[in-house]
């Protein structure tokens, strides 16, 4: 218990120092912002934009933590100003270079992402920045922070089993430990069911993640789809999937997800993912062997958890998408939902393979 929370403690604070930080004294000004949203108030977005960019662009001494904080700032006009119907660099001259410098600094795309509006946002009423100031779009933001930095603990956890032998009772005790990271997605699914209004997601919410474009890109707007569970996934079945609409799922997203996530996810692809690897170890051994049974047995309780959290995850999706049927049908994060049903076949399809192997006895 002490590692994991050792594990899930180190991932947060990097989180807290970059929400704490308020590089571009923006604290006030941002938060002026759900009012000029709900007033449709384009002049005073842009106004209070100028006054937050920094007169003499990106200062040479920033890091990555100033960089990311300036960012989120800056990022809540931009997705404000697209909901109005204005591609924000053509309204605000200068604009571009910032948010290219800024890019370059995190190694992310130029503008707000998940991270910049979740996790790298601070969590106090009267310090947390919104596009609406709505309840539901605090709870929204809070459904990612119950489970980000355990899901970067799961991830370090599978990059480490991908070396761990199927009958050693390291993996087993590796495959409790990921599980246990894994609970944390299924209670942030069952936190956005309770707390965020389809309806209300779907008119208010969502028109403020459309696409911008930026240095002749188009870049998506802040999505939970953008959470790394795909690079998780990636490296525990996904690896070798010739599955074309869950590869270019993945490719689509890379972007979006932190440069260390971005490596973990070339070092695996074209490789035997962990699921892999261990239905071949457990063909080679037997799957008579107790531990043999063990290792395969816990694996199934990690995919077990993982469908905890895709059944109702994708059924949120339909029923939020059921509600703006007249609407637009991509979602948030400019994905189309049937990805999300495409997503759970394919996890499905994995605890078959570990059920048949674990039938075979």
């Amino acid at each position: 218990m002490e590692r994991t929370l050792d594990r899930v403690g180190a991932f947060a604070a990097t989180h807290a120092a970059v929400a704490a930080s308020d590089p571009l004294h923006a604290r006030s000004l941002v938060l002026q912002l759900p009012g000029l949203n709900r007033n449709k108030d384009v002049p005073g977005i842009v106004g209070l934009l100028r006054e937050v960019l920094p007169a003499r662009g990106m200062p040479s001494g920033w890091g990555f933590v100033e960089a990311a904080a300036a960012m989120r700032d800056i990022g809540f006009f931009l997705g404000s100003l697209k909901r109005h119907g204005h591609e924000p660099t053509d309204v605000v001259p200068g604009l571009e270079p910032v948010l290219l410098d800024l890019a370059r600094a995190t190694d992310l795309p130029p503008r707000e992402t998940l991270l910049h509006v979740t996790v790298w946002n601070p969590a106090a009423a009267d310090a947390q920045r919104s596009y609406t100031g709505l309840p539901d779009e605090a709870h929204l933001l809070e459904s990612v922070r119950i489970s980000m930095a355990a899901l970067e603990a799961a991830i370090a956890v599978t990059v480490e089993l991908s070396d761990v032998p199927l009958r050693s009772p390291a993996f087993v005790q590796g495959c409790d430990e990921l599980a246990a990271y894994l609970q944390k997605m299924v209670e942030s699914i069952v936190y956005a069911y309770r707390f965020i209004s389809p309806q209300v997601f779907y008119d208010e919410l969502r028109p403020f993640y459309e696409p911008i474009r930026i240095g002749g890109q188009s870049y998506l707007g802040p999505g939970a789809v953008e959470m790394p569970l795909f690079v998780l996934e990636h490296v525990l079945w996904g690896s070798q999937s010739d599955h074309p609409a869950y590869r270019e799922f993945k490719e689509t997203y890379l972007p979006y997800v932190l440069p260390v996530y971005r490596e973990v996810y070339a070092r695996f692809t074209g490789g035997p993912a962990l699921v892999d690897r261990a239905l071949g170890e457990a063909l080679v051994l037997g799957v008579r062997s107790e531990p043999v049974r063990a290792g395969l047995t816990a694996l199934e309780g990690v995919i077990k958890v993982l469908l905890r959290f895709r059944a109702p995850h994708h059924k949120l999706a339909e029923r939020t998408y059921e509600v703006g049927r007249s609407g637009p049908a991509i979602g948030s994060g400019g994905y189309a939902p049937s990805m999300l049903g495409d997503l759970l076949t394919l996890t499905c399809d994995v605890r078959s393979r570990i059920r048949a192997a674990l039938d075979e006895s």
